[in-house]
């Protein structure tokens, strides 16, 4: 699912590591700057100086443009902040990932968005309050399930999860654990990968393996 072989950056060196499909993986970095790096590296966001990235079983950095958007469109991430886009409303957030790729129409996808935020514990009022509003203000929380539900449309085979449980109360924190935990169980074969500095905030995750960079 994803190979790491020998990368050497300017933060890492000589890095190898492999993470099974059809697994849960905590994967624990020793900072934030660490964290954010790792992600770059796995998402094709920095090439590394020497060392090759495997994902799906093909060197990622071989790739054309056109076969990376495709490999990616089997990726979901969920961003410590949630990587909205600031000018657009949340429900366009939502949406768009899954009509750019899949060509589905916003009302096809409509109840699956309920379903998910009720889920999470968020009520019908909320719900209908919150879809017209940017993201800029909301709590964090808010950020990272709307972030979950814009990636979990797109039903990837890997969901990556950035530090998304730090920070979070006992009760808030357990909900979204078995949010992305069932989200797992939902497709035979997905895997699932925790990536944070915290390894408390995962301790609830029922995990395969942990690696510790």
């Amino acid at each position: 699912m994803i190979r790491i072989e020998n990368i050497t950056t300017e933060d890492f060196n000589a890095l190898s590591f492999r993470i099974k499909g059809g697994s849960v993986y905590k994967v624990i970095t020793n900072s934030d700057y660490e964290n954010r790096k790792l992600l770059n590296v796995i998402l094709g966001l920095q090439r590394p100086e020497h060392g090759r990235v495997f994902l799906f079983d093909k060197e990622m950095y071989m790739l054309s443009s056109k076969e990376l958007n495709r490999l990616f469109s089997r990726v979901g991430t969920v961003l410590k902040d949630g990587g909205l886009i600031s000018n657009l409303k949340v429900w366009e957030n939502i949406v768009l990932p899954v009509w750019y790729h899949s060509g589905n129409k916003p009302e096809d996808v409509e109840e699956k968005v309920v379903q998910r935020l009720k889920e999470a514990g968020m009520d019908v009022a909320r719900l209908e309050e919150l879809m017209g509003e940017l993201p800029g203000p909301l709590p964090v929380h808010e950020k990272r399930l709307l972030g979950f539900v814009r990636a979990a449309l797109m039903e990837p085979d890997l969901m990556i999860y950035d530090s998304v449980f730090e920070g979070l109360n006992q009760e808030m924190s357990e909900r979204f654990i078995k949010l992305t935990e069932k989200f797992h169980s939902e497709r035979a074969g997905r895997t699932s990968v925790y990536i944070t500095p915290d390894e408390q905030s995962v301790k609830g995750i029922k995990a395969d393996d942990i690696l510790r960079l």
